[in-house]
């Protein structure tokens, strides 16, 4: 049994139903609403049958977990069950939307995505299929963030100038926030695993892949994501003892080099450079337009303090892009709805350190995958500030959902593995404890020398 359980990570355990609905909602990403036309050529039927996917996956989750509800055991409070409830209410919201067929799209998709991922559980080895779940999800990210690299080849590492120039150059493929978030995903990912395993190519292959992605991350100038991989990488050498004890050093000499290459001075004027990508005082201060979204975001949830206007109603009521996961959370649900989507970031880093103090029960691959997600899900932290995090359908729920159902499952099995004492037989051998004690007291006394 033993040897089972070691090699179980090297198969594939995933059923194929809940693998198809995964690979169907990342297919969705670059659809919508607007792609359900007549179509009229082969671009527009793939488009189309793309954005009626979510349409399907949510009902044929709903009776997978139906049927299986026995198997479904999701803690009430955990943070997919809080993210779960806060889409729940949005999507009831969307009677208040001024366009309620966009909202209730959205809503579906994004509901959708936490059944989906909650049907891994339903599985005999829970662990096993949402730990590759979550593995999947990694590798996806590097395919796309692979394919963007290829496309704008010549713009990432050319010799393009700031980010709108390279956005140009890669035809609208994606925003540089997204660019950064697909690159800098697979990037943690890459370095974690380069310190867990081995194999010297194995390593040499992980940090060449991590090199890459952290370059991508740097060319596309989105100060969220350079700020969320910083704080996400310093966050892994704080709680990672193997990262802090080679990239310490590390860390330490490439800090030398730079200060013997360049003046400080200069060394300063160039990150500041950086930073600022050719704007002026008022625009940096503002977050590039960011606060007066905010300020737009918050007087549309004055209007509707309770349920909120449904899902998009960033875009469909204010206008524009909210910019941040809470100001969009709570324009969706509301307060109702906006109060268990804060908690369910609560509850997920609530649940990571309560399985990172118990980790010395956790198989090894558990141990890595478990280090991968918290660091993942630091920068999605971070990044759920200066942008959307998971208060809509989007590439960061996708991930975000896998890192959660995964923690989740984690937690019961560790619950699981703990002895349950009833209270009689707690009784039974406290009287045997203090008998035994009893007989060794009258043991000493007897052999004890007389004076």
């Amino acid at each position: 049994m033993p040897n089972r359980i070691k090699s179980s990570a090297l198969n594939w355990e995933m059923p194929v139903a809940c693998l198809v609905m995964w690979a169907s909602l990342w297919l969705n990403l670059n659809a919508g609403l607007k792609s359900i036309v007549i179509p009229q050529s082969y671009g527009e039927w793939q488009l189309a049958v793309r954005a009626i996917l979510p349409s399907l996956i949510l009902p044929t989750a709903a009776a997978m977990l139906v049927l299986h509800r026995q198997a479904f055991k999701i803690p009430t409070f955990g943070p997919s069950r809080l993210l779960f409830f806060y889409g729940f209410i949005a999507a009831v919201a969307a009677v208040f939307s001024p366009y309620p067929d966009w909202s209730i799209y959205w809503s579906v998709a994004f509901l959708a995505t936490i059944m989906a991922a909650w049907t891994f559980t339903l599985t005999r080895r829970a662990v096993y299929t949402t730990r590759q779940m979550l593995q999947l999800t990694w590798g996806v990210t590097l395919i796309v963030a692979a394919i963007i690299a290829f496309t704008g080849r010549g713009a990432v590492f050319g010799d393009a100038g700031p980010q709108h120039e390279i956005m140009n150059d890669l035809n609208g493929l994606s925003r540089s926030s997204g660019v950064a978030r697909w690159a800098a995903v697979p990037g943690l990912v890459c370095l974690l695993k380069a310190f867990r395993t081995r194999r010297l190519v194995a390593t040499a292959c992980f940090l060449g892949i991590a090199g890459v992605a952290f370059f991508i991350v740097y060319r596309m100038h989105s100060r969220g994501a350079i700020f969320g991989t910083i704080v996400a990488l310093a966050f892994a050498l704080a709680v990672e003892n193997r990262m802090r004890r080679f990239a310490l050093p590390l860390l330490l000499v490439m800090a030398v080099v730079l200060i013997a290459i360049e003046s400080p001075e200069l060394l300063s004027d160039r990150i500041s450079e950086y930073l600022l990508r050719r704007q002026n005082v008022e625009e940096f201060q503002s977050m590039t337009g960011r606060t007066r979204a905010y300020q737009a975001g918050f007087k549309a949830f004055l209007d509707a303090p309770f349920v909120g206007r449904g899902q998009w109603a960033d875009r469909l009521v204010i206008g524009e892009h909210a910019h941040n996961s809470y100001v969009q959370a709570f324009l969706n649900a509301g307060a109702l709805g906006g109060l268990p989507y804060v908690a369910s970031w609560f509850a997920g880093w609530f649940l990571f350190f309560r399985l990172f103090r118990r980790r010395s029960k956790l198989l090894p691959e558990d141990r890595t995958t478990l280090m991968e997600a918290g660091t993942v899900m630091m920068f999605f932290t971070v990044r759920s500030f200066p942008e959307t995090t998971t208060a809509s359908f989007s590439v960061d729920l996708l991930v975000m959902a896998a890192v959660y159902v995964y923690l989740e499952c984690l937690a019961n099995s560790l619950q699981r593995r703990r002895p349950k004492i009833s209270p009689d037989s707690w009784a039974s051998s406290e009287r045997v404890r203090i008998q035994g004690r009893t007989d060794k007291r009258i043991e000493r006394e007897c052999l004890a020398p007389t004076r």
